[in-house]
């Protein structure tokens, strides 16, 4: 039983990359030195709908799920669902912006979303709910979000690595390491970071912020501080909503997460609450995660080096352990003619 008694809603991004209208847009602004080069960035496992089973099984609290897709919806929605409502790019991007196919703009414009709680929680479609969850794993009766606070440095390894430094950046320019970290000492080195603490130690007396740690589990955001945030930084929101794909110098959902951490607006919780799998290495302890409910959130990572062979594969592996683990339909699906 929750003593939460604020209303917390879901919102989900999806996209179909096989449609054949979105793929003649991609092809049309394609750009050979984006982010987003890969269409296999916005492959489909096929799985999408046992999202919604979970939701339904293990989170039948929640008082909305929004899905935010750009002019589709999967074949088997069920639109008379008054749990779901579908918020096309057009409702919350403004047009001089779209098509848009950079998913960090599109997360930047999520709090617009009509009638969205000002309690939300924010999935990928490769985040699933795995097991029960109760609204204190998401917010504290205070209502503040629930989070894991962590320093660690920057790790070159991609040009996806410069979103972390312009995120970074932007929170280095407004607000001082060492006065964060005195107001915020017992939330950054707190028992639930558990061994995140060390890392933090280690950079405890480092003069700047170098880099959170990004645990890339569901987002807890309150709609009024991503706004804030938001509004705050015009030129950084200007400059990625003109990216139509991921760009090097884009900034993401993540700094709205960065403003929580440095000014504690947010309650620790334990990084244990999730799991990131990346299938191509960790299929096998991915599919074992799923049938057992180890962890209350996992992160079903594609790898783009996957050939389309071994995803389709994989894929149907999914399909079959999911099928077995949520076999129920749920109300967000229309019925079946036999």
């Amino acid at each position: 039983m929750s003593d939460i008694n604020f209303k917390i809603d879901f919102v989900v991004t999806w996209v179909d990359g096989q449609e054949p209208k979105w793929l003649s847009e991609y092809s049309k602004y394609r750009q050979e030195d984006s982010l987003d080069v890969k269409t296999a960035r916005f492959r489909d496992y096929g799985i999408f709908k046992y999202w919604f089973r979970a939701v339904q099984e293990y989170a039948p609290w929640v008082n909305h799920v929004y899905l935010v897709t750009d002019g589709q919806k999967p074949e088997w929605i069920n639109d008379n669902c008054n749990w779901i409502t579908i918020v096309d790019h057009k409702e919350i991007i403004p047009e001089k912006y779209r098509p848009i196919f950079n998913s960090s703009a599109i997360e930047l414009n999520l709090y617009k979303i009509p009638n969205l709680s000002e309690h939300f929680v924010y999935f990928n479609d490769d985040m699933f709910l795995n097991k029960k969850v109760i609204p204190e794993d998401f917010f504290s009766k205070k209502g503040l979000p629930k989070d894991t606070a962590g320093l660690n440095a920057i790790q070159p390894m991609y040009d996806f690595d410069y979103i972390h430094v312009n995120n970074v950046k932007v929170i280095n320019e407004q607000f001082k390491k060492r006065e964060v970290m005195r107001k915020q000492f017992f939330k950054f080195l707190n028992m639930k970071n558990m061994e995140l603490n060390i890392y933090t130690i280690l950079l405890f007396f480092w003069p700047k912020f170098t880099r959170f740690f990004d645990l890339h589990y569901p987002y807890s955001i309150l709609k009024s501080e991503m706004s804030n945030v938001i509004h705050e930084n015009p030129k950084e929101y200007v400059k990625t909503m003109s990216d139509r794909f991921r760009w090097k110098d884009d900034i993401t959902i993540w700094l709205v997460r960065y403003y929580s951490l440095v000014t504690g607006k947010f309650s620790p919780r334990t990084p244990r609450v999730g799991k990131i799998y990346d299938l191509f290495d960790q299929f096998e302890d991915a599919t074992k995660d799923i049938e057992n409910g180890n962890h209350k959130m996992i992160v079903i990572n594609d790898d783009s080096n996957i050939t389309d062979k071994q995803f389709e594969t994989i894929a149907q592996e999914l399909k079959r352990i999911y099928q077995r683990k949520l076999p129920n339909e749920s109300v967000f699906e229309k019925e079946r003619k036999y």
